[in-house]
């Protein structure tokens, strides 16, 4: 009995109160030991949160309960920031922005709006671009105010319907898992804000009656009840039936985000595992087929959404992933399959798998490069830069390189390069082959060229026939994208 008291809701408006300063208390606890805000951490005074405010019922209420908020004795007081984003998508909204700034001065709270333009076309959708608009001027507000914790007012029936959305689309663990109560970082909001929902567990019944207590006006979003838009239509078709024949049925799903949290984190802690296992070099930008070979494909798979997500990658779906799996792991080491993604490609090269930016056509034309006895020299147009390193053993002269032209240009055809003096030259092509490169890469890899003859090839090094200086001068290629 103790434990079922003990994980009931919050039914009235005190026990609504209680939990929500004991969330916002441990948010600020988590944020404070972070390294989310040094403004939270070096500073002796008031603590600066921001509340997401869009007028209606949750945020009302969320402001409300800020308002009231005690820190005590042990703690330094904080100060709520109220922001209101304007998307512009009513003809109510300059209206609705008027109401907020009222209702935050008479609550004595900092109030700052942010007006955006969501985009119409921008593939996701109208709802989630202008979900991905707020978010950013969300963030935008809070960096300009220094603060480094963001309230936002989602309560158990928005993670029931969260459950429930992800559910019925099919989504793997991390989409059941629905909404964390707080977030160190949110790709959306930007660096340096954290997101606290210190109403996670509390129900819209308990917030209506805290409104009603407090007598708060609030404004009414007419899209709120449009049922073409999926989570109205969850909302107000779906919820309540399934209330009818499961009652309480947001605290079920609430908890079984919570379950998938957990098991979220654990496939975390295992791909960290496989990741360290399989990774080649230290900043772990490529994996060992060999060691991939050995997992599951669930391993796999899950080792992979892993390494996509820490690039940024938007993670394939589970068709997507086993085709994926099956060629990179079938090919032949001398063959290059590749998956292109948002802004990165993923190649199979020899036997390993890379991430690498997608790069296009490198340049037509040659480029001349003069050397005035810096270490390295910038070409954008190349993506990546030219190292002159000073060798005591044999280059090229320096007085035969510096303040002239040194000449950069792709592949003609038919060039070959003399890697040293014992052994014959060979076509690029072969030397390209024999040193793993994909072909893909080689087109990124410029000829460098001094006074018409072929001194150096990115990639492969210098031509032995031409380093008759000691000490001399070496040439090195450092891709930007490597």
């Amino acid at each position: 009995m103790a434990n079922s008291r003990k994980s009931r809701s919050p039914n009235n408006p005190a026990e609504v109160h209680r939990a929500f300063e004991r969330a916002l208390r441990g948010f600020l606890a988590r944020v404070c030991v972070s390294a989310v805000c040094s403004d939270m951490r070096e500073s002796n005074g008031p603590v600066n949160v921001g509340i997401a405010f869009s007028g209606g019922l949750d945020s009302t209420v969320l402001l409300h309960l800020a308002s009231r908020f005690e820190q005590g004795s042990q703690g330094r007081p904080v100060r709520f920031h109220a922001f209101h984003v304007n998307h512009g998508l009513s003809p109510n909204a300059d209206a609705w922005e008027a109401h907020c700034a009222a209702v935050a001065d008479r609550a004595g709270m900092h109030y700052a709006s942010s007006r955006v333009a969501v985009p119409r076309n921008s593939g996701d959708g109208m709802e989630q671009a202008a979900r991905i608009a707020r978010y950013a001027a969300l963030g935008e507000l809070c960096r300009g105010g220094g603060i480094g914790l963001l309230l936002t007012a989602h309560h158990q029936d928005d993670q029931a319907e969260t459950v429930l959305l992800q559910l019925v689309r099919g989504a793997g663990l991390r989409g059941i898992s629905g909404m964390a109560d707080f977030q160190p970082g949110h790709e959306l909001l930007g660096p340096g804000v954290a997101l606290g929902r210190p109403l996670l567990q509390i129900t819209r019944a308990a917030l209506e009656r805290v409104l009603a207590e407090s007598g708060l006006p609030l404004i009414h979003d007419e899209s709120n009840h449009d049922t073409l838009i999926r989570r109205n239509a969850v909302r107000h078709a779906i919820a309540p039936v399934v209330e009818a024949h499961f009652p309480g049925f947001a605290s079920l799903l609430s908890r079984t985000a919570v379950h998938a949290q957990t098991a979220t984190v654990l496939l975390q802690e295992l791909a960290e595992i496989d990741h360290a296992s399989c990774m080649l070099g230290e900043a772990g930008g490529a994996l060992a087929v060999g060691g991939l070979r050995q997992l599951s494909p669930p391993r796999f798979d899950n080792l992979l959404r892993y390494w996509l997500h820490r690039h940024g990658v938007r993670l394939p779906s589970t068709a997507r992933l086993a085709e994926i799996r099956g060629q990179m792991l079938g090919a032949e080491s001398d063959m290059h399959p590749y998956f292109e993604f948002d802004k990165l490609t993923l190649h199979r090269i020899a036997d390993r798998l890379e991430l690498h930016p997608k790069l296009g056509l490198p340049p037509s034309n040659p480029i001349d490069v003069e050397w005035h006895g810096e270490a390295e020299i910038a070409v954008p147009s190349w993506r990546g830069r030219l190292h002159f390193d000073q060798t005591s053993g044999a280059g090229l002269a320096r007085e035969s390189v510096l303040n002239r032209p040194l000449t950069l240009r792709p592949r003609a055809g038919q060039e070959r390069l003399k890697l040293a003096l014992n052994r014959p030259s060979k076509s690029l092509k072969s030397l390209f082959q024999e040193a793993e490169i994909a072909p893909w890469r080689r087109a990124w890899l410029p000829l460098a060229y001094l006074d018409s003859e072929l001194v150096f090839v990115a990639g492969l090094g210098m031509d032995a026939r031409r380093l008759q200086a000691s000490p001399g001068v070496v040439l090195r290629w450092q891709p930007d994208t490597a």
